[in-house]
């Protein structure tokens, strides 16, 4: 089979499931990031045949994402503010929110500032704080062995100086009054919104990564504010990413716990996705 062809089997295959314009942006994503193919293939060269390795390999792309597996975890990539990230069913995939929250965090950061990024996961904030000012120092904490092997990955790849630590939030310590900026997107999906999220998330996403307790909705960001109020300097500052069913159940724990300041921001969809506070 040629290109063309390949890609008519992916649109009469998906069309149930995707507008075509996704249907025919996985197709190119998978030829370029799998065989090097040049973004203007499809138009240049649409008769070009395809040997069997890359006819295999469509095949089974096709088949997974038949079966809502996300497109990052069949190519390995995702971006992440302009970032390459390495990602596998290990973490989570980074969401636009999520950059969101990292680009209004800049804004807090001075040349020298010390952070941690609490639930690293890639290490997708973590790397893009860096990069915005080399000058900081950062960590990165996640209790998941496999999730820090692949943010080690992607600060190697992009030759950013990151200091990763497989540690649990519930436990973790650092230096009391030594922080300038804590940061996190910890799980926060209670269990019984298991029925709203999308199939390509509960069976492909870590549930590590995504799920609470089914008795506290906020467990993970009690332990994190916990974290950041013995951590922060006075005058430092926390920034979370927020279930918006939850986020006022997060505020109220936060003005609890010996910070001020504290204000919640809509993401791009209108909903209350993001908290800033700052220490007493």
């Amino acid at each position: 089979m040629n290109i063309i062809q390949f890609r008519e089997l992916f649109r009469d295959t998906l069309s149930s499931q995707f507008k075509i314009v996704e249907v025919d942006y996985m197709f190119k994503t998978i030829l370029i990031s799998f065989f090097k193919f040049k973004p203007t293939i499809i138009a240049l060269d649409p008769q070009k045949r395809l040997s069997k390795f890359q006819a295999s390999k469509l095949n089974h792309s096709l088949f997974l994402i038949k079966n809502n597996c996300p497109l990052q975890y069949i190519t390995g990539k995702s971006f992440f503010l302009n970032l390459e990230i390495n990602v596998d069913s290990n973490v989570l995939i980074p969401r636009p929110e999520t950059e969101e929250l990292a680009l209004w965090s800049t804004k807090s950061l001075t040349n020298g500032d010390k952070v941690i990024d609490l639930c690293t996961g890639s290490g997708c904030i973590a790397l893009a704080l860096k990069t915005n000012n080399p000058s900081i120092s950062v960590k990165g904490i996640d209790k998941s062995e496999r999730a820090i092997l692949l943010a080690k990955k992607n600060s190697k790849n992009l030759n950013i100086d990151i200091e990763w630590v497989t540690a649990d939030v519930i436990d973790f310590q650092e230096e009391k009054c030594s922080l300038d900026l804590v940061i996190s997107n910890p799980p926060y999906i209670h269990p019984s919104e298991i029925k709203s999220i999308q199939p390509r998330v509960i069976n492909y996403e870590p549930k590590l990564a995504l799920f609470t307790p089914n008795d506290d909705p906020i467990y993970y960001y009690k332990h994190c504010i916990n974290f950041a109020n013995n951590a922060l300097k006075k005058g430092g500052k926390l920034f979370f990413e927020l279930n918006p069913n939850y986020y006022k159940k997060v505020e109220n724990q936060v003005l609890r716990s010996n910070f001020s300041e504290v204000e919640i921001k809509k993401d791009f969809m209108g909903k209350k996705r993001m908290l800033s506070a700052t220490k007493s």
